[in-house]
């Protein structure tokens, strides 16, 4: 106990000097972010392009979307589950299509999956080729700081799949 209380002495002035700076930290980490009850494809487009991507909205026969790309591989981002007042319930973050130079199997795309945090589902189309998404919640609002991450997050993940589907 004796050696505790030392600790506690010693340790209990360094505290205190040290509690202006926590408190000006606190205030800053105490200030609420800015939450997203309802995403659009600008708000996707706006969090793509200040985490220094490209990115178009467009739109196809299959509705709009957000055009974009990571090192030389387009992806796309669209939203999901809207309803009348476009309050859309899920994102979908889709790749282009790739042939693998060897064939896949379940122990290479597991470890493909382990290495990049599960991230991607991976799917073979009719076409032969396989893409890989990302599908992820809206439901309940997002902050724009998560909103970055996550794309950022797909879009290294996606020049992760493009080099392991050409290994």
């Amino acid at each position: 106990m004796a050696r505790f209380a030392r600790v506690v002495a010693f340790a209990f002035p360094l505290v205190l000097a040290g509690l202006p700076a926590l408190a000006e930290d606190a205030s800053k980490a105490g200030d609420k972010p800015e939450v997203l009850t309802k995403v659009t494809l600008d708000d996707i487009k706006t969090a793509l392009q200040d985490a220094g991507y490209r990115a178009l909205v467009k739109s196809d026969s299959t509705g709009e979307y957000v055009s974009s790309g990571s090192g030389g591989q387009n992806f796309f981002i669209s939203l999901g589950g809207c309803d009348d007042q476009k309050v859309c319930k899920t994102l979908l973050a889709e790749t282009g299509g790739w042939t693998p130079k060897t064939p896949l199997t379940v122990d290479s795309l597991d470890a493909f999956d382990w290495d990049n945090a599960g991230w991607l589902t991976v799917v073979k189309y009719k076409d032969g080729k396989y893409y890989a998404n990302y599908r992820t919640t809206l439901a309940g609002g997002i902050t724009k700081a998560w909103l970055q991450s996550n794309l950022e997050a797909f879009a290294t993940s996606t020049e992760n799949f493009a080099a392991f589907m050409q290994k």
